[in-house]
């Protein structure tokens, strides 16, 4: 219920607040890290605030486990709540993990999860910043990932 009452409190925030605008594009290049097994991931994406306000942040991930080899997608709608240098956001989408062991390949792990978090973007330049993320998967996985990324702002 905790869980829900948080979620709940994090939308209604969102929804009150002014950000970025439509037809923006970027490139997203990061770095994960999760809380439960430590597994390190490099992951590429990209980002189209298809609405006001609103994005779409499709990434692929790469993880690298001391077996065998695991892989995540995801796709999140981030919500910006500032503008400017510091662009901080809310964050909600759908995640499928996939792990196949190196020692027995018949193995596959699979888990599909909900995304819940919040991050930012903070810019360098008109064209590079940082964005630091943490996510937590409630469902399937129930891990929290933490992201660092570089951001090249295409326009």
């Amino acid at each position: 219920m905790k869980k829900i009452t948080i979620a709940l409190l994090l939308i209604m925030v969102a929804f009150s607040a002014n950000a970025q605008y439509k037809g923006q594009f970027r490139f997203i290049h990061s770095y994960e890290m999760t809380s439960d097994k430590g597994f390190f991931g490099m992951s590429f994406g990209g980002e189209y605030l298809f609405q006001n306000y609103l994005s779409i942040h499709p990434s692929m991930t790469f993880y690298t486990p001391a077996t065998g080899n695991a892989r995540g997608f995801d796709v999140n709608m981030r919500y910006y709540l500032t503008e400017k240098e510091k662009q901080w956001y809310t964050l909600i989408g759908y995640g499928h993990y996939t792990r196949v062991f190196e020692f027995n390949p018949e193995r596959i792990r699979r888990h599909n999860s909900v995304n819940l978090g919040a991050g930012g973007m903070l810019k360098f330049r008109d064209e590079l910043g940082i964005n630091p993320e943490i996510r937590y998967q409630p469902m399937g996985r129930n891990e929290v990932i933490f992201k660092l990324a570089i951001v090249y702002f295409i326009n």
